[in-house]
């Protein structure tokens, strides 16, 4: 039974301000696109263009909105993994973070993170019951050096996952070999042509710019019909207004007119609203993630996307500034994606594992994410029913001071509820005797499980094989 509404922040005739102002600030004040490309495309459609500052017409806005689609399919190698994103979604979609630098975990603690980390999270995401969307980089590899570095990544995210893909900014060139790899993999030459097979994050450069790569990747997503998320990662009183709804009236602006050009490219391109604002600390003007009112700023979006432009969103969720798994990294991981998850976001990231304002990913977290993810799932969801009656014949049945420990309904039922991942829930002489691990501990074996059991390669071998045929050919010939 699905929950009776979603939490909503403002009410409509403030969503309407909102867009009004935006309307304005796009007409009248503009934005920089840092793309020769993008600014013909712009011309040819009619905008105003001075320099490198484009005037986006209010009508323009209308249609983008009304070309990019409520829901979309975004397809899998696994026809079973293809999800729904958007109006007609069930639950909530979970893809992987991007940018940390640092893996972190009991063992070793804090280091630099590598292509075995990489891998090792590609590979916790594709045998993750709660990821749906495997993809980015979760966390850099500092070994990789050379020049083709975004080759050797995407190859090894093809080699590891059959789950929708998430793919990385970078030139028109750099993407255009990506794809390439990706109907390789799909052993189908038209397969973008068809299907949305891979999506992208690429973020405006706030205050009201987009410089080259975020042009680029657009360009090249765009001219495909791939997903294109847009995501404003503006600070209140740093790069937006310290007034909480004019960074949410800035965001808007820079969401929207990416959503024009991606539109002005390819109409009918799949678009993700995507917030991402933030509260910073204002005593040093650093970004942080755990301030609730940052939620608000992006709540406020996601209300915008849903209740006037009928867009799917994105936001990141499970974000923490704690540098280790301790109460703080709990509550506000769990504030944060509960938060969010009640305003009816459609996908998630920066979800598993993230420590350290996005600086530091855990593999211990990773699991214990996963079961905060699950416990907000559960709420959103909504209260189960078993028995259409609501049980009347049930109660009837047992009676006054009877039990319903042995009734035929518990035990058909009693299998149907919420568990934990890693909680611990049994007795405490239990548990002394079973170890007395900590969820930190638990979460340490359950980790090294995953791995321990996860094959080499998802992919037919033989594909490997020509994937790995058409790095070696482009590193060659450049």
């Amino acid at each position: 039974m699905q929950i009776a509404s979603n939490f909503r922040l403002l009410k409509t005739n403030y969503l309407w301000r909102i867009h009004e102002a935006s309307l304005n600030i796009l007409a009248n004040t503009g934005i920089i696109f840092q793309s020769a490309e993008c600014l013909e495309i712009f011309k040819a459609h009619g905008a105003k263009v001075d320099g490198q500052t484009v005037f986006i017409r209010e009508e323009m806005v209308d249609k983008a909105v009304k070309s990019s689609p409520e829901t979309f399919q975004w397809g899998a190698l696994n026809c079973e993994q293809t999800i729904n994103v958007g109006k007609e979604q069930h639950g909530i979609h979970v893809s992987m973070n991007n940018g940390p630098i640092y893996i972190q975990d009991l063992d070793m603690g804090r280091r630099p993170g590598t292509m075995k980390d990489l891998i090792n999270l590609y590979k916790l995401g594709q045998q993750s019951k709660i990821c749906s969307i495997v993809g980015q980089i979760p966390v850099e590899p500092s070994d990789v050096k050379n020049p083709h570095r975004y080759l050797d990544i995407f190859q090894q995210l093809l080699h590891h996952t059959d789950k929708p893909l998430f793919g990385y900014v970078g030139s028109q060139k750099e993407i255009k070999q990506m794809f390439d790899m990706v109907k390789i993999y799909m052993g189908d030459p038209d397969c973008l042509k068809n299907r949305h097979l891979i999506g992208v994050s690429l973020n405006p450069l706030s205050p009201l710019r987009y410089d080259k790569t975020p042009c680029e990747t657009m360009l090249a997503y765009a001219k495909e019909g791939q997903p294109i998320m847009v995501l404003t990662c503006a600070m209140s009183g740093v790069t937006a207004p310290i007034d909480p709804m004019g960074t949410v009236v800035l965001q808007n602006v820079e969401i929207l007119a990416g959503l024009v050009l991606s539109q002005l490219i390819g109409e009918g391109t799949p678009f993700i609203y995507s917030p991402a604002s933030a509260i910073p600390d204002m005593r040093t003007a650093n970004y942080i993630t755990g301030s609730p009112v940052s939620n608000q700023i992006n709540i406020a979006g996601i209300q915008m996307a849903t209740e006037l432009y009928g867009l799917p969103t994105r936001c990141m969720a499970g974000v923490t500034d704690s540098k280790t798994i301790d109460c703080q990294a709990g509550f506000e991981t769990m504030q944060n994606y509960l938060m969010l998850a009640m305003s009816g976001v459609n996908v998630v990231n920066e979800c598993f594992g993230i420590l350290d304002s996005i600086m530091t990913v855990s593999y211990e977290k990773f699991i214990i994410d996963e079961e905060i993810m699950s416990r907000a799932a559960c709420v959103v969801k909504g209260i189960d029913y078993f028995e259409d009656d609501l049980s009347i014949n049930t109660i009837k049945e047992v009676g006054h001071g009877g039990s319903y420990l042995t009734h035929p309904t518990t035990l058909k039922y009693c299998r149907k509820f919420w568990e934990p991942y890693v909680s611990e829930t049994k007795s405490f002489a239990d548990w002394e005797k079973t170890g007395g691990l900590d969820v930190k501990q638990m979460a340490n074996k359950k980790f090294k499980q995953i791995l321990a059991n996860s094959p080499d390669m998802i992919i037919d071998p033989d594909v490997g094989i020509d994937l790995e045929k058409y790095v070696k050919r482009v590193k060659k010939n450049e």
